[in-house]
């Protein structure tokens, strides 16, 4: 009952709330940092122990929500104040206080026609500050302007190689996890959030979260190779085929592109186009697979790029 009446406070906005960095166990964590940014919908991570230890189990989990929060512009009145801005944080933090991954579920509180131009400032910021991965959620969308809003990150993350789209609005379609607006979060809401939110933040993480404390759940196993397909000559696009995965489901994939055995910085996409610097050199991609569990990686053979002409 005490759980309960604190999600429902939380949601009616009448509980104050202040950023945690967080172990699953509600302790200091020296796991690999992680900053999530949201509003009065992830907001209910706050106040579900079960949904909190699921998300952080193994990370230094940093949770900046709080309702009426915005990308850019000071938050929407609550409590006689507006809350920090996304950006607002961000141009404050230095990268190690946010991590190299940042979780963006902010939105309920913006209009569609400004979303784009605050997406931009916010994405440019955190890969300015040298954030190398981004997840950006989807709305549910009960309106037009969510639905709009979605258009636009989705667009937007095609645009940029560091944005990944967490499809918030594809998972919790059919399911009874809100309060009767159909966006707030119950409890089961909330742990339904930290079960799609997690593989994510797994796979982006790669090798520093296989130290993350493993949960009930089989780690994937790569059965069959990642292969690179494609030309390999500088100018041609070099595509990395994932290969075959067992585990618990659901499973999420990144890539890291290598270098005569080196990640090169900023290529994470499942697809390069091949450079002059890759030119006589080794160039091969790394997967990394990730679910609830954990994250596990493999790595395609390796291919000597020629130089064009």
């Amino acid at each position: 009952m005490r759980r309960e009446l604190a999600v429902a406070v939380a949601l009616c906005g009448l509980a104050a709330v202040s950023p945690v960095a967080l172990a699953a166990d509600g302790g200091a964590s020296s796991g690999p940092r992680v900053t999530m940014f949201g509003d009065s919908i992830a907001d209910s991570l706050e106040y579900v122990p079960e949904a909190r230890q699921l998300l952080g189990n193994g990370l230094d989990l940093r949770l900046e929500l709080t309702p009426c929060r915005r990308l850019v512009s000071p938050g929407c009145a609550y409590q006689g104040t507006h809350p920090e801005s996304v950006l607002d944080i961000v141009q404050a933090s230095p990268l190690a206080a946010l991590g190299n991954i940042v979780v963006v579920d902010v939105g309920y509180n913006e209009p569609a026609n400004n979303y784009e131009t605050a997406m931009a400032q916010v994405a440019t910021a955190l890969v300015t500050l040298g954030v190398e991965h981004v997840l950006w959620v989807t709305m549910r969308e009960q309106t037009e302007n969510y639905r709009e809003i979605n258009d636009i990150i989705r667009a937007r993350a095609r645009r940029w190689p560091q944005l990944q789209i967490v499809d918030w609005e594809a998972a919790s379609r059919g399911q009874d996890w809100f309060n009767p607006d159909g966006l707030h979060l119950n409890a089961n809401g909330a742990i339904g959030l930290a079960k799609l939110l997690r593989p994510y933040i797994l796979a982006a993480c790669g090798s520093d979260c296989q130290a993350a404390s493993p949960l009930a759940a089989q780690l994937p196993k790569n059965v069959r190779s990642p292969l690179l397909h494609g030309t390999p000559l500088v100018g041609r696009l070099l595509t990395c085929l994932r290969g075959s995965w067992t585990g618990t489901r659901p499973i999420v994939f990144s890539y890291r592109w290598l270098r005569s055995g080196t990640v090169i910085a900023g290529a994470f996409g499942s697809s390069r186009r091949l450079r002059a610097a890759d030119g006589k050199h080794l160039v091969a991609c790394r997967v990394w697979a990730a679910n609830a569990a954990g994250a596990t990686p493999a790595t395609a053979r390796a291919l000597r790029v020629r130089a064009a002409g």
